[in-house]
Order: C-alpha cells, then sequence, then structure tokens
C-alpha cells in the first residue's frame, strides 16, 4: 500500500512539474507620457489551475526599466511566488509567431537571393575567362612558330571566343538587373506586410504563481519604459490684426518601446519621470549674477496704448483634444480618444487644445540692429491658457512666416510672440554728415553723432509702430556723453534706450533725428564708438 502511494506521488509531482506554462501576450491600453519616459500600463485575463503555474506574459518592452515593475492580480487566492524579465526566453512550448504574409515575402527573398548570388559567380567566371583571353592572346600571336594559316585560325578562335562570352556577361547582367528590381519589390511587399502587423516585442515576463483553487484573473502589469519622449509643438495663425491669435497646441510624441501602441489612452505629463522619493539637502547659496537685456520686452509698456480697435477682449475655445489636469507637483494632458502610436521612432503630432487668445498686434523695428519691421502680438494674463515653453511655427495671412518659440516661464505680465517681419515696411538709418563733427581742445577730444532714423508705410492701412534705437553710455566718469537731439523719444537713461510710438499713414514716411555728443580725454581709446 505504501509503495502504491510512493508511485501515486511520485507520477503526481512528475505531471506538475513538467506541467506546460501558461502564455498569455500583454496588451498596451494606458500609457503615461513623461517629458523622458513612458509608463505603460497592461492588463491580460489568465485562467490558472489550482497549485502552482508558470505565466509566460509576452509583449513586455525591451525598454523597461526592471526596477519600477509592478505586478498585481485582482485575485486574493493567487499569490505570485517569483518574477523574471528577459529578452531571450526559449521554450520548446514557445508560440509560432511566423505570418503567412510575411514568411511567403520572406521565402521569396531568399530563392532571389541565393539566384542573385549564382550569377554573380557565373558573372566572375566570365569576366576572369575574358582577362585570360585578352591576356594569351598576345602570346599565341606573337610566337615565332606562327605561319599565316595559324595566325587567321587563332584570330578567328578569338574573335569567336570573345563575342560568345561578351553575350554571356550581357545576358548575366541582364539577368541580374531583372532580379535585383524583383528583390526590391519583395523587399517591398514585406515592409508594407510587416508594417500591416503589430510591431511585437522579444521581452517576457515569466511569473511564478501559486493559486488556491483553479479560477480566472486578471493580471494587471505596469512599469516605466525608456527610449521615450514627448515635447510641446505650437501652431499660431494669424489672419488679421483686428482678429485674435488662433493657436493650436501639439504634442510631438515619438517611441521606440519596440512594441507598438494600438488605441491607447495617453496622458502627457510635463515632467521628468522620477523613481527618487530622497528628500533634498539643502547647500550654501552663492549667487551667480548674469547681466541680460532684453530689448524686445523693455518696451512692453507701449503696448497698453493700442486701440480698442486691434483689442480683442473674448476668449473662444475652438476644441479640446484633451482635459488639462494641473496638480501640486506637475501638469498632465489626457487625450480623450485612443491613439496608435508605432514604435519607429518618429515623431507623431497630438493636438492637444486649440483656442482663439486675444492679443495686441504692434509693428516695432530697431534700425541699429536691423532693417527689418517685425509684426508683435502680445498676449495679456497669458498664465490662464496653461501654456508650456515649446517652439512654434507661424502663419499669418495663409503664408508661413517662419518658426519662434513661446516661453511663459517668465516673471512679465505680457507675453510676446514675433509673428515675423513685414517687407511693406521700410527702415533705414542715414548718417547727416553736415552735422557731425569732431573737436580737439588742449586736454580732450569731443565727436558728435547726427543721423536720421526713416520709417515708410507702404501698406494700404496705417500702421502702429514701435522703434527702439540707443545712444551709449558710460562707466568713465573721464568720458561724457550729451544727448542734443531725441525727437520726443521715451527715454531710458540708465539703459540708454530710446522709444518712439508712433501711428504712420498708408504710404507715408516718418524721419526721427538722433544726435549725442561725446567728449573723452586725448590720450583715451574707444573702439566701439560708432
Amino acid at each position: 500500500m505504501k509503495l502504491k502511494l510512493f508511485f501515486f506521488l511520485f507520477f503526481v509531482g512528475i505531471f506538475a512539474y513538467a506541467q506546460k506554462p501558461i502564455f498569455v501576450k500583454a496588451k498596451v491600453n494606458v500609457v503615461n507620457v513623461y517629458r523622458n519616459s513612458a509608463e505603460l500600463q497592461s492588463s491580460v485575463n489568465v485562467s490558472l489551475p489550482a497549485g502552482t503555474s508558470e505565466i509566460v506574459v509576452t509583449n513586455i518592452s525591451n525598454e523597461i526599466n526592471e526596477r519600477s515593475l509592478q505586478i498585481n492580480f485582482n485575485n486574493k487566492n493567487i499569490a505570485i511566488l517569483s518574477a523574471q524579465y528577459t529578452d531571450n526566453y526559449v521554450s520548446e512550448y514557445d508560440m509560432d509567431k511566423t505570418n503567412p504574409r510575411i514568411k511567403k515575402a520572406t521565402d521569396s527573398i531568399a530563392i532571389v537571393e541565393n539566384l542573385l548570388a549564382k550569377t554573380t559567380i557565373e558573372l566572375d567566371a566570365n569576366n576572369k575567362t575574358l582577362e585570360l583571353l585578352d591576356k594569351n592572346q598576345t602570346v599565341l600571336v606573337g610566337s615565332n612558330t606562327s605561319n599565316v594559316a595559324q595566325l587567321m585560325q587563332l584570330t578567328d578562335y578569338y574573335k569567336n571566343k570573345r563575342v560568345e562570352i561578351s553575350e554571356v556577361i550581357s545576358s548575366i547582367n541582364k539577368k541580374t538587373t531583372d532580379l535585383q528590381k524583383k528583390l526590391n519589390r519583395l523587399r517591398s511587399s514585406l515592409k508594407i506586410n510587416s508594417e500591416m502587423e503589430e510591431n511585437l516585442s522579444d521581452g517576457v515576463l515569466i511569473l511564478k504563481v501559486i493559486s488556491s483553487a483553479a479560477s480566472n484573473a486578471k493580471l494587471d502589469i505596469g512599469y516605466l519604459a525608456a527610449n521615450v519622449s514627448w515635447e510641446p509643438f505650437y501652431e499660431v495663425r494669424g489672419n488679421k490684426i483686428s482678429e485674435p491669435l488662433d493657436l493650436t497646441f501639439k504634442a510631438k510624441l515619438r517611441q521606440g518601446t519596440g512594441l507598438d501602441w494600438k488605441g491607447v489612452k495617453l496622458s502627457l505629463i510635463n515632467s521628468r519621470s522620477s523613481r527618487n522619493n530622497t528628500a533634498p539637502v539643502l547647500n550654501p547659496w552663492f549667487l551667480q549674477s548674469q547681466k541680460y537685456e532684453d530689448v524686445m520686452n523693455s518696451g512692453r509698456r507701449v503696448y497698453d496704448t493700442i486701440s480698442r480697435e486691434q483689442r480683442i477682449d473674448e476668449v473662444v475655445v475652438m476644441g479640446y483634444s484633451a482635459t488639462i489636469n494641473e496638480n501640486q507637483l506637475n501638469m498632465s494632458f489626457d487625450t480623450d480618444v485612443p491613439y496608435d502610436i508605432l514604435s519607429n521612432n518618429q515623431d507623431h503630432f497630438i493636438n492637444l487644445k486649440q483656442i482663439k487668445i486675444p492679443a495686441d498686434y504692434k509693428y516695432y523695428t530697431a534700425p541699429k540692429a536691423g532693417k527689418d519691421a517685425y509684426l508683435i502680438a502680445t498676449v495679456k494674463d497669458f498664465n490662464k491658457y496653461n501654456l508650456i515653453s515649446g517652439s512654434a511655427s507661424i502663419i499669418f495671412e495663409n503664408m508661413f512666416i517662419g518658426e519662434t518659440r513661446i516661453n511663459p516661464n517668465q516673471v512679465a505680465d505680457e507675453l510676446n510672440i514675433t509673428l515675423g517681419d513685414d517687407k511693406k515696411i521700410s527702415v533705414r538709418k542715414e548718417i547727416v554728415d553736415d552735422k557731425a563733427s569732431v573737436k580737439f581742445f588742449s586736454s580732450y577730444q569731443e565727436k558728435t553723432f547726427t543721423y536720421d532714423l526713416i520709417v515708410r508705410n507702404n501698406k494700404k492701412e496705417a500702421i502702429d509702430i514701435e522703434i527702439k534705437d540707443q545712444f551709449p553710455l558710460s562707466k568713465d566718469e573721464a568720458v561724457k556723453i550729451e544727448l542734443l537731439q531725441a525727437d520726443k523719444a521715451e527715454i531710458d537713461k540708465e539703459k540708454g534706450f530710446l522709444t518712439w510710438n508712433l501711428k504712420i499713414p498708408s504710404n507715408e514716411t516718418k524721419k526721427i533725428r538722433v544726435s549725442y555728443k561725446v567728449r573723452y580725454p586725448k590720450d583715451y581709446s574707444i573702439s566701439n564708438l560708432n
């Protein structure tokens, strides 16, 4: 009796040990995308017998951060004994992943590649034969024993043999060309067939679990994966300076996790993923100063003078593709529709929101820096639009103007967006020679500089324009600077800025004269005085 019980337990043990693994395929259904990685959430349904089982979960990203792995069963009767990730799983019970269309294409490619290899060998052999024939014909024809009959015979043989080999080489070349075209078509077909199939990863999770009873359970899997990134991107459209800006906020996302995301719910998080939960330790704080002059923003006060005809007060939301959630730590954008994002490291553009933003418009020019006049849109209370820093393409009056950058991370109350330069506004700076002078005195010299800033409006309508210029400043008490003429400019004596806000009617020209005098000792040399 004891012997029978022993054999029974022995065979049961062998049967349990030889039990086949349970294969399940994970499907990504939710992705939380950080700026430098993504959290992939998958779920699978599995039927488990009572006792110990091995579950092999396929389609796990090979870019996984194993330390971030989280596994959970919704059934309390199941306990996980161990979990292991590998991208080199080999088993006699592994699933056959071949696809009939892809297999047919790959088999055909192998046949054509084999034929191409044979034609290459034939071509090389015939070329060598022709080379050998060309070398030996000189020896044979030049032999002292050759008579006229032998020479004629050798000449005919050489001619016929060379023609024969040349025709064979021509035939092989044509065959090679045809085979190469066929190979290219097959490879193109293979690429199309491969793209029609979902890209699956070689990564698998091997789970050892124990269940107190046979049951069906849902397995939730979450982990961080690298080789994923996203960045904000804007498209700014303007039609007229009397209308608000149409701003489309997009996400430019790319991923190479090794598996395609099909019909996933995306959440784009404006922060970097981190599992470091250690509170920071403060060190002594030493200031590092750097002087920064922003000429574009220095005159932001002037935009308050824009006429009411150019001020748009209402904000119109044109459509949302994402829900914006802002908490104490970060901001996230949850998409309302499922997305397909292929694992090809190509840019995928996702519309997050599209809004109309009220803006004040004004032209701006700095003749010292260039001859262009730029159209500037100023947005007030921009923080309420939940913008983040990113590049933007500018389209005005249905023309692509160029690219700029939107940077809401600033302390100013207004956000300036450059919409491009307007070629219908001409700007130039002309030196007035008869007003310039250089005088020498006993211990010092004095130079006077005079020039005109000329702006012409060639547009069909009047324009409001801000003109910015500057006069030199001195840190040396021996160097004296006197501003002689500024034509009613707003003067910033600390920074040396001159600002004019003008309204120029259509097809009219405005001229502004600037003159200043510099006095400094004779033994001084000033290199940047112009």
